[in-house]
């Protein structure tokens, strides 16, 4: 499963859920990992794995049964992003992704990808956290898990989406 996580919100949960009724192990790959203070990806590599070993650790999950690997984006055309994958995880038998793109990639080295039923999609959606969060509107706090909300309020997650974005969510 490779998502960026920008921030973990409960469907992101849900799909972690629905992934380990196929798959014992759990190799998470957390996406575009060095980009970091952007709109788009506020959080930074370490940032995120914190976030998602404390919500998954609260959740209940098992982290015995996790593996998270950094995954790049490409920079150049001639990248193979599938490739990239390949070379920083261990074997996975199946991979779940709703990106059209991500599965494209993945089917072109050799990796079967199944779709994840959205949960909610209207409501947890990261984009809209985080142009919460830039507005400073608290309700951005009831779309991620409560140890999610209070990481993101340790390292001051509001303050940095408003200083990211200027005026772009007025």
């Amino acid at each position: 499963m490779v998502g960026r996580f920008q921030p973990l919100h409960y469907g992101h949960l849900h799909a972690i859920r629905y992934a380990m009724r196929f798959a014992e192990e759990i190799v998470i790959g957390l996406g575009s990992s060095q980009i970091a203070f952007t709109l788009k990806n506020p959080l930074t590599i370490d940032e995120r794995y914190e976030m998602m070993v404390r919500a998954l650790r609260a959740e209940g999950f098992p982290l015995i049964k996790f593996y998270f690997a950094p995954i790049p984006d490409t920079e150049r055309p001639e990248e193979d992003w599938g490739q990239i994958v390949l070379d920083r995880v261990p074997r996975v038998d199946v991979a779940f992704s709703n990106d059209p793109e991500t599965q494209e990639d993945l089917t072109r080295v050799g990796i079967e990808v199944r779709p994840i039923p959205f949960y909610r999609r209207d409501l947890f959606e990261a984009t809209n956290i985080r142009r919460l969060a830039a507005r400073g509107d608290p309700l951005w706090r009831q779309l991620v898990p409560p140890s999610v909300a209070e990481f993101l309020e340790e390292i001051g997650f509001e303050a940095r989406m408003r200083s990211i974005a200027g005026n772009r969510y007025d």
